[in-house]
């Protein structure tokens, strides 16, 4: 099977067959015994990859070899993989990729760091590959982000993430005079649930909350703005988002939109179906407001107005 038929001509091929086997002589199975993968790469194909990459890659010896890298690398990476890829070739330092999801057939998420360097051999030029599995460090930082930062019962975001951004959110919407909107809401009598149902209960209504969000706000063509409108659990029962860049007309649409899915959704908990319903305040940012607390008591005066006024329903001041 020929490899090695590249412009370089026959001789630049034999020339790395011949190291590409002395290496594997001399140190195959220490470059199998590495906890890191190593790949042997040259423009047209991989060469050589020891057996943590072989694990990494899902593949045999074999079968490996000819097929390319950027074939494991899954989107959205590829093209600025392509890119560094080519760089290795060219340049004498080391190349470090960003990180990379690999795209294997078991359909396992990895996610590998790495590296890429141009090898002193004779004949064609080619070029060595590390990675680094880091996959289970990436998943024990999103864990510790998420206890920092995420409600454990509802998976929304914490008061303290939620006072910290809005309050930046606020300030950049001052300085920029752009509009800025504050909505909160509270589950509508949550004690009789809990009473009736049980506090379980009580929890898988209030998870219910977070995936009703989720639902309602998804529909937008714009990825910042989606992120803009992440749910926190700021209290027991009571939830509060923010939106920069909406109006209060805009705000209130929003919240029309959660107060009629959430009372329409039927919660299913151990043989039993209820439902909730929740009560909104919404406000936006007015020209004396300095902080976002300014804008939570009015949202929280708004919201007690509709608990008066007969609960599942929008207030706004």
């Amino acid at each position: 099977m020929d490899f090695f038929d590249d412009e370089q001509g026959t001789d630049d091929a034999l020339l790395t067959n011949k190291n590409l086997i002395d290496t594997q002589e001399k140190l195959g199975t220490l470059l199998d015994l590495m906890p890191t993968g190593l790949i042997i790469h040259q423009l047209q194909g991989i060469l050589y990859a020891n057996q943590q990459a072989l694990t990494l890659f899902e593949e045999n010896a074999h079968d490996i070899v000819g097929k390319h890298i950027l074939d494991f690398v899954a989107e959205p990476l590829r093209e600025q993989s392509t890119e560094m890829f080519m760089s290795a070739f060219q340049q004498d330092k080391p190349v470090r990729f960003p990180e990379i999801r690999l795209q294997v057939p078991s359909g396992a998420k990895r996610i590998l760091q790495v590296t890429a360097g141009r090898l002193p051999w004779e004949g064609t030029t080619v070029i060595q590959i590390l990675f680094e599995d880091i996959t289970e460090l990436k998943w024990q930082a999103e864990e510790l982000r998420k206890l920092t930062f995420n409600d454990p019962l509802t998976g929304a975001y914490n008061r303290r993430f939620f006072i910290q951004n809005a309050e930046i959110a606020l300030h950049k919407s001052i300085r920029e005079k752009t509009a800025f909107s504050l909505l909160t809401f509270d589950v509508d009598w949550f004690k009789k649930v809990n009473d009736t149902y049980g506090h379980l209960a009580g929890d898988e209504a209030l998870k219910t909350i977070t995936r009703v969000w989720n639902e309602t706000t998804r529909h937008s063509d714009d990825e910042n703005r989606r992120r803009d409108r992440q749910l926190a659990r700021i209290g027991g029962e009571e939830f509060a988002a923010f939106f920069p860049g909406l109006s209060l007309t805009q705000a209130r649409g929003i919240a029309e939109r959660m107060r009629e899915n959430l009372a329409e959704t039927k919660i299913a908990y151990d043989n039993i179906t209820f439902s909730i319903s929740a009560s909104f305040g919404v406000t936006t940012r007015l020209d004396g407001d300095k902080k976002i607390d300014d804008l939570i008591r009015r949202a929280d005066r708004a919201l007690y107005r509709a608990k008066e006024n007969g609960r599942n329903r929008v207030e706004f001041e």
